[in-house]
């Protein structure tokens, strides 16, 4: 999976699409952008971005480790999201952007609190996404209910 990753990096915007990978990679680094958005990165977000991940994709423990640790690496060199943003607008259906600003909220909700720069961050990042206002409340109240 490391590998894929990689050449998601190598390859040409086009190409990059049809890349499970680079889908994962690309929705992994949304997920540490909202947890690293209250300036502290806490192990109850990355223990509930690997489980968002896992139960989203099914990703095994080493999976999702290499993923994390490429996620890390990416958010933090990346200047802008441009690039996940659309990947995930041209391959991810109505359904899969809903369960993914569910995911978003998870974890920024994860260690008890929503700061309001993971709230900001988690709106924008929907509407980047083309999900309804009405859609990010009933996600956030969905999140918020299961813990």
């Amino acid at each position: 999976m490391l590998d894929r990753i990689k050449a998601f990096f190598a390859t040409p915007d086009e190409d990059a699409g049809d890349d499970e990978g680079a889908l994962h990679l690309a929705a992994a680094v949304l997920l540490i952008e909202v947890a690293k958005a209250d300036h502290a990165l806490e192990a109850l977000e990355l223990d509930r971005m690997k489980a968002v991940l896992r139960d989203t994709w099914g990703l095994s423990e080493h999976d999702l480790a290499d993923l994390v640790e490429v996620a890390r690496d990416t958010a933090d060199t990346d200047v802008s999201l441009h690039r996940q943003i659309d990947l995930i607008n041209r391959n991810f259906g109505p359904q899969q952007k809903l369960n993914l600003v569910r995911g978003l909220w998870e974890v920024a909700c994860a260690d008890g609190e929503v700061h309001h720069h993971e709230e900001l961050l988690v709106r924008r990042l929907a509407d980047l996404l083309y999900v309804s206002h009405s859609d990010f409340i009933r996600c956030k109240h969905l999140a918020l209910g299961g813990l």
